[in-house]
């Protein structure tokens, strides 16, 4: 068992954001096991059903750069993390009640979030997250997403991306029908400086 410092994935402890961010940035031992069979692709995944109800919630709120990466063969922390990305702080705090409001209307208390219930993070700091044990959701600024890079960083340790092209609007994907993260933040961040940013200021 892989345990984030300050955290346990079992829920006793609470993970904070820094220490997400700690644990990334830590060289990955390996951790597959390869006595496992194949799990097949993403969308197949025995959480994709979860994934699909936290994706329709966010796109519902006009999330943009909308994406799912299973990261359950690189980390035993989560099976997949979410990344949404609001312009502005009502925008954020809606992505997050949605998906908070959508998830237990369908799981009920099968899958509540993990520490007291509530969200870590607010839209005033740019960066939400909903920890589910097996998945994660991260509702951030654009500026957040491009500085912290995390949907970047899972992708480099080997994450998969989910296809949520039968999900998602199809003005959200990219051609590839994997989200275009940098494209979509570069366009929301063009023409703001940090003095201009309401996240920053």
């Amino acid at each position: 068992m892989v345990t984030v410092k300050g955290g346990k994935r079992n829920g006793k402890s609470k993970k904070t954001q820094g220490d997400l961010l700690d644990f990334i940035n830590k060289p990955m031992e390996e951790m597959v096991d390869e006595s496992k069979t194949d799990p097949g692709p993403p969308s197949a995944d025995s959480l994709s059903p979860i994934v699909r109800t936290i994706v329709k919630a966010a796109d519902k709120r006009k999330a943009e750069g909308i994406a799912a990466i299973r990261v359950s063969k690189i980390t035993a922390v989560t099976g997949f993390m979410i990344f949404a990305i609001g312009n502005s702080r009502p925008q954020n705090t809606a992505i997050a009640a949605a998906i908070k409001e959508d998830m237990e209307e369908e799981y009920g208390e099968m899958y509540q979030i993990r520490g007291n219930g509530v969200p870590e993070g607010s839209a005033d700091s740019g960066w939400i997250v909903l920890d589910y044990g097996d998945v994660m959701v991260h509702v951030m600024t654009p500026k957040s997403a491009l500085f912290y890079d995390l949907e970047g960083q899972w992708r480099e340790k080997g994450g998969e991306y989910m296809d949520l092209t039968e999900i998602l609007l199809p003005n959200k994907m990219g051609d590839t029908g994997i989200p275009a993260l940098a494209e979509q933040t570069d366009t929301a961040m063009n023409g703001i400086d940090e003095e201009d940013d309401p996240f920053w200021s």
